[in-house]
């Protein structure tokens, strides 16, 4: 019995090593939790990780007039548990529309979409979690994403900006446990009514200083995830709603 605990706590320590480390894999790169605000896709791989906790990834970028082409693989480092994960590439009006699926297994790991648009168009690449996620756990949906051929890309939104929007808390302070939303102007507000101010303090690492009450905290943003603490990335401060 000794020799099987001692087994499972090895392959517990290895598995989450892997999902710390597709964690980290996000730090550089953007994605939201929101369909209707997707994040600007940018050139080269686009890293990221969803599961059933946080929900799925949304992204932009403008193709046409012309072929564009989406490739996606499945990134995650653990190969304990199989899951998978829907790629679905539309259009604003969905006159466009296709889906594939990436999973971990290693002969669907990998797909390319390609598809001929005849004018500038934006187009909407979302990372879904299929059928509710039932047989996906946390730190099992890596990906990476590529769009090529006439495509454009917008710039990413400064700190200021990426930290704009609805978080619940996940580490209590002040006994405050309702959403949370962080305003363009500074301010944070809590739905119990408890108003706060956040400001940048890291531009470059979106490291920021948020106050509340007699708590003063420093933490870092991960995008799609929300703000966590510097030293531990996988303390989840304030988890990101939209």
């Amino acid at each position: 019995m000794r020799k099987l605990n001692s087994q499972n706590n090895f392959w517990h320590a290895l598995y989450l090593a892997a999902f710390l480390g597709s964690l980290l894999a996000t730090f550089c790169q953007a994605q939201s939790l929101d369909p209707g605000r997707p994040a600007p896709m940018q050139a080269g791989p686009n890293d990221g990780t969803v599961d059933v906790f946080t929900g799925g990834a949304y992204y932009y970028f403008w193709g046409g007039p012309g072929e564009v082409k989406i490739r996606a693989s499945y990134k995650s480092s653990s190969a304990m548990v199989a899951s998978a994960l829907n790629i679905e590439v539309y259009d604003e009006k969905r006159t466009w529309v296709t889906r594939r699926e990436i999973s971990s297994l290693k002969e669907a790991s990998n797909v390319t979409m390609t598809g001929n648009l005849k004018e500038k168009t934006k187009v909407i690449v979302a990372v879904l979690t299929p059928g509710g996620g039932i047989a996906l756990i946390r730190g099992g949906g890596g990906y990476e994403i590529e769009a090529s051929g006439d495509v454009q890309f917008d710039p990413l939104p400064s700190a200021a900006e990426a930290i704009i929007g609805v978080y619940s808390p996940k580490t209590i302070y002040e006994n405050e446990n309702s959403a949370v939303k962080f305003s363009s102007d500074g301010a944070l507000q809590f739905a119990s009514g408890t108003q706060g101010s956040w400001k940048v303090f890291d531009a470059d690492e979106r490291i920021y200083t948020i106050a509340f009450g007699s708590t003063r905290l420093s933490l870092k943003l991960i995008s799609g995830r929300g703000l966590v603490d510097p030293t531990n990335p996988s303390n989840i401060v304030f988890q990101r709603i939209h």
